[in-house]
């Protein structure tokens, strides 16, 4: 082969590798090119993603002042409602207040009257009060014109004006509706006897408690004080030591005798024994009656009241025993 044909296939050669390597350098520079526009569009996109976010979200300083606005209103709404409840009280002791005084004049207006003129006071009261729930029960029933016409019949017992009582006192308990007769008198003069005794075996204590009975089924638990001094009988002086009752408290035991309303009221009843040896005008029937037995008292006041009898009532929650002390209350009969 001569010179001329080899340097012609050289030349040849060349200009094929030196398009190869143009082909390649454009292909990595379009690569290049799409790669650095790829990423320029997916970082425009993630800038513009971010930036919408932000938009749709509230700054920290302006949910800060959002969340002072809603302890604000909160702190206005709490202030109003303590005007209102202060509001509210004044308006009740207002209310309580006038109350108050119409009771009491009230009171002094019924003591200014007399005694028949109080009871005819007393009568009218208690009849228009039963006519106010006669109204109120017909209100109730509504519209009673497809009904039958009846006939009520209101049973009224007068309520004269209650007075302490001085004369002789029978004392019941009412409790399960059924009535136990308190062997009241033998149950004090029992205590004074015992008192006496229980102080001498207790010289030594300034308080003591101790029990007597049961006395037809009742027990008494008492307690004793004493108490050491000067003590002057008008002439003279000396060092003395008494003894004084605190309290006395009763408790029924399984025998004691517990009788209906009939049967305590009927021939041979305990409670009939014991006022046919009363007089009904010096005579009062005090009433230990527990929640129980209401109306079982209400139907035994109405047979003592045609009886002449005056009954006080001493109601008592369940968990209160009978009792008395010498800072306690006369009964009130009526």
């Amino acid at each position: 082969m001569s010179g001329k044909q080899r340097e012609e296939i050289s030349i040849g050669e060349d200009s094929f590798l030196d398009t190869i390597a143009n082909l390649v350098g454009i292909l990595i520079i379009l690569v290049v090119i799409v790669g650095s526009r790829s990423y320029a569009t997916a970082k425009a996109e993630a800038e513009e993603k971010i930036r919408s976010e932000l938009k749709t979200q509230d700054s920290p300083i302006a949910k800060s002042n959002r969340i002072g606005l809603d302890l604000q209103k909160q702190f206005d709404e709490l202030n109003e409602y303590d005007r209102e409840i202060a509001f509210r009280d004044s308006e009740r002791i207002a209310i309580v207040d006038r109350v108050t005084m119409a009771e009491r004049m009230a009171e002094e207006e019924i003591k200014s009257l007399d005694d028949q003129d109080r009871e005819h006071f007393e009568s009218d009261l208690e009849m228009s009060d039963l006519q106010k729930q006669l109204a109120d029960l017909i209100k109730q029933q509504g519209n009673l014109s497809e009904l039958e016409p009846t006939t009520a019949v209101l049973q009224h017992l007068p309520t004269p004006m209650a007075k302490t009582v001085f004369g002789r006192e029978l004392h019941i308990m009412m409790r399960g509706g059924t009535v136990a007769v308190i062997p009241w008198e033998r149950l004090i003069e029992t205590l004074k006897s015992e008192a006496r005794r229980s102080a001498e075996r207790n010289s030594q204590k300034s308080r003591f408690v101790n029990q007597l009975g049961p006395i037809d089924g009742f027990i008494m638990t008492y307690g004793l004080r004493s108490q050491s001094g000067i003590m002057s009988d008008g002439s003279t002086a000396r060092l003395a030591r008494s003894i004084e009752l605190e309290k006395f408290e009763l408790e029924t035991t399984p025998e004691v005798i517990q009788e209906s309303v009939e049967q305590t009221l009927g021939t041979g009843g305990r409670l009939r024994v014991e006022l046919s040896t009363s007089v009904a005008q010096h005579t009062t029937v005090t009433v230990w009656v527990y929640p129980d037995s209401f109306s079982q008292f209400r139907l035994l006041k109405e047979r003592l009241f045609t009886e002449g009898f005056l009954c006080a009532a001493r109601p008592l929650p369940f968990n209160i025993k009978i009792g008395a002390s010498p800072k306690g209350s006369a009964s009130t009969a009526q």
